[in-house]
C-alpha cells in the first residue's frame, strides 16, 4: 500500500506542455485521490469579442500590464474552480505550483478546504514578485533558486524526475547523440546556436526542437525553429532516446532546470551551460559538461570518458517518490538542499 492510499489532494499547477496532467500522473501513482484545478482544464481561451481583445491590447500596450490576458483567462477560470472545490468536504492536503497565477480569494478558499497547504515557486521569486504577498497562506512553501532562500520562511528544493510508469522504449527514429529541447527566447538564442553547432562540428548527432510562439521571429542563422509544442511526455521521450542531454539555462534565475533531473533519472550525459550545477552532490565531471570557457580537447575528454552511475540514495533523493514526501513533510525522506550562494 503507498504512502498516500486514500488520500485527496488538491493540486493546481501549469499546464503549458501538460505538465500539470504529468504531475497528476505521478501524485495519482503515489496512491493520492486528485482534484485536478490546473486552470486552463475547462477549455481553451478565447477572447469573448473584439472589444475584450482591444481591451487586452490597450492593457498590454499601452498600460504596461503584459500579462492582463493571463489576467482574463484566470477570471473566466474562477468561477469553475469555485465550482469544483464546492464539491469538496476537506482534502488532506492542497499543493499550487507558481501560485502567482491563482487570485487571492482562491488560495484563501482552497485552504479553507485543505489541512496543509504546500507551494511551490518555480522561475525565481524576482521574476514574478507578486507572489511574496501570498507565502503567508501556505504551511510550506519552496524556491529552487538558492538566491531565493532567506525569510519568510521559505525552503530549498529542486525539481525531480518522474517515478511513475511511463511508456518509453527505445525508438531508433528519435536516436541521437545529443539533444536539445527548448522554447526560443531571444536572451539565449546565441548560445542555442553556438552550442547546437558546436557539437555538430565535432562528429555529434544533434536533435533539436525550438518551439517559438506565433509572432517571435526568432534569429538564428542555421538553426530551424517550430510552433509545434512537445508534450511533456514526448519531451521524455526523446531524452530517452539520446546519449547526452543539452540544457541551456534560464538567466532570469539559478535554479536547475527539469532536463538536469532527467539526465539523473535517465543516466545520461549532459551539457549545460549552467555552472551552478557543480555545486550540487550529484555532480561529476564525467557527467556533467559546463559549455563554456573550455578547449576542443576538453569536450573531446568528456565525450570519451564513460558515464559515473550515481550512488543510490542521491538518486533516489531527486524521485519525485522522495521530492513528495520531501515537499508534504510526510513519512521517510532524504532533505532536498540547494547549495549556498556565493
Amino acid at each position: 500500500m503507498n504512502h498516500f492510499e486514500g488520500r485527496k489532494i488538491i493540486l493546481g499547477a501549469p499546464t503549458d506542455y501538460n505538465f500539470s496532467d504529468m504531475i497528476e500522473r505521478e501524485l495519482r501513482h503515489q496512491g493520492f485521490e486528485v482534484v485536478n484545478i490546473s486552470y486552463l482544464r475547462q477549455g481553451k481561451f478565447k477572447y469573448k469579442n473584439i472589444f475584450e481583445r482591444l481591451k487586452s491590447f490597450f492593457h498590454k500596450n499601452f498600460l504596461g500590464q503584459k500579462y492582463y490576458k493571463d489576467y482574463l483567462k484566470f477570471k473566466r477560470a474562477e468561477a469553475w474552480m469555485k465550482g469544483e472545490l464546492a464539491q469538496i468536504v476537506h482534502a488532506d492536503f492542497a499543493f499550487l505550483i507558481r501560485p502567482d497565477q491563482y487570485s487571492e480569494e482562491i488560495i484563501k478558499f482552497i485552504k479553507r478546504k485543505s489541512s496543509n497547504m504546500v507551494a511551490y515557486q518555480w522561475d525565481g521569486l524576482d521574476r514574478f514578485p507578486a507572489v511574496r504577498s501570498l507565502v503567508k497562506y501556505f504551511d510550506r512553501f519552496f524556491v529552487f533558486d538558492p538566491h531565493d532562500l532567506g525569510g519568510q520562511n521559505l525552503l530549498p528544493i529542486t525539481n525531480f524526475y518522474t517515478s511513475s510508469p511511463v511508456v518509453l522504449h527505445t525508438d531508433s527514429a528519435l536516436a541521437s547523440d545529443a539533444c536539445f529541447i527548448g522554447t526560443y527566447m531571444s536572451d539565449r538564442s546565441l548560445q542555442v546556436e553556438q552550442l547546437i553547432t558546436g557539437l555538430s562540428s565535432a562528429g555529434l548527432n544533434v536533435r533539436y526542437h525550438i518551439c517559438h510562439g506565433k509572432k517571435a521571429k526568432p534569429d538564428f542563422k542555421t538553426l530551424t525553429t517550430t510552433t509545434e509544442k512537445l508534450s511533456y511526455l514526448e519531451n521524455l521521450q526523446i531524452s530517452y532516446n539520446t546519449n547526452i542531454l543539452i540544457d541551456i539555462s534560464n538567466q532570469v534565475h539559478n535554479g536547475l532546470s527539469f532536463r538536469v533531473f532527467e539526465a539523473i533519472g535517465f543516466q545520461k550525459k549532459m551539457i549545460t551551460t549552467s555552472q551552478e550545477v557543480k555545486k550540487y552532490d550529484f555532480y561529476h565531471p564525467n557527467n556533467f559538461f559546463v559549455w563554456g570557457s573550455h578547449s576542443k580537447e576538453m569536450l573531446d575528454e568528456f565525450l570519451a570518458a564513460p558515464f559515473v552511475p550515481l550512488p543510490t540514495d542521491i538518486k533516489k533523493k531527486y524521485s519525485f517518490d522522495n521530492w513528495v514526501r520531501y515537499l508534504l513533510d510526510e513519512g521517510e525522506y532524504m532533505q532536498i538542499d540547494l547549495p549556498k550562494t556565493d
